[in-house]
């Protein structure tokens, strides 16, 4: 199934991939990620979704704490390192690599323990699509995390490469998507604040029963 609607322009060229390739080392693993693992706090048995996946620097984190993590990535060249990658670990058991974008989870009603992403909602396209599907997906009191780096702020390390850029992206409003959510049955939380020593924007939430 093609997912292409839901993908920004520049998400879908070949420079992308370049771009990708030549941040594999965060791309592998992160101190990010590891912050919203914390913040997301897994539990054994627990079926999770990791949207945005990339190459799953926290979907192997979160297996290897004892959770069914569904990993979904609308790149086929992300999800192609994600598998193989999988292989190696022993909890691959754990790990489903899904095609799919925040806009049309591949997965049940009322199933998901949790969810979180990583810097993927600038890459939304369809933000009411993607909150109708949060809802839909998570099981009464499931949580969920948004994390995305803020790199507007003027404190981002990374802010000078960014400036100029945002136009390319979706905007991040914390509040505006907490409250979006909050709508649908998902109490939910947006502030800006940091994390891994870097300004982010956060949303966190909970399903209401």
């Amino acid at each position: 199934m093609s997912h292409d609607q839901y993908r920004h322009e520049h998400d879908k060229k070949l420079k992308a991939k370049f771009h990708w390739l030549t941040k594999i080392r965060k791309f592998w693993q992160s101190d990010i990620n590891r912050a919203t693992l914390q913040l997301v706090e897994i539990k054994p048995g627990e079926t999770v979704i990791d949207i945005g996946a990339g190459m799953g620097p926290a979907t192997v984190a979160a297996a290897r704490q004892g959770a069914k993590v569904i990993a979904v990535e609308p790149s086929s060249f992300m999800r192609t390192i994600l598998s193989i990658r999988r292989l190696g670990q022993k909890a691959r058991s754990q790990i489903v690599v899904a095609d799919g974008v925040a806009e049309t989870l591949p997965v049940e009603d009322k199933t998901i323990d949790a969810v979180w992403t990583v810097n993927a909602v600038h890459h939304w396209v369809d933000l009411e699509a993607a909150f109708d599907e949060l809802a839909r997906v998570l099981a009464p009191g499931g949580r969920i995390v948004l994390l995305d780096e803020d790199f507007t702020h003027s404190d981002h390390p990374l802010h000078a490469t960014h400036h100029g850029h945002e136009d390319e992206l979706t905007n991040v409003y914390v509040d505006e998507i907490a409250e979006a959510l909050t709508a649908r049955g998902v109490h939910a939380t947006g502030q800006l604040t940091t994390a891994a020593g870097v300004p982010v924007k956060l949303i966190r939430g909970v399903r209401t029963p």
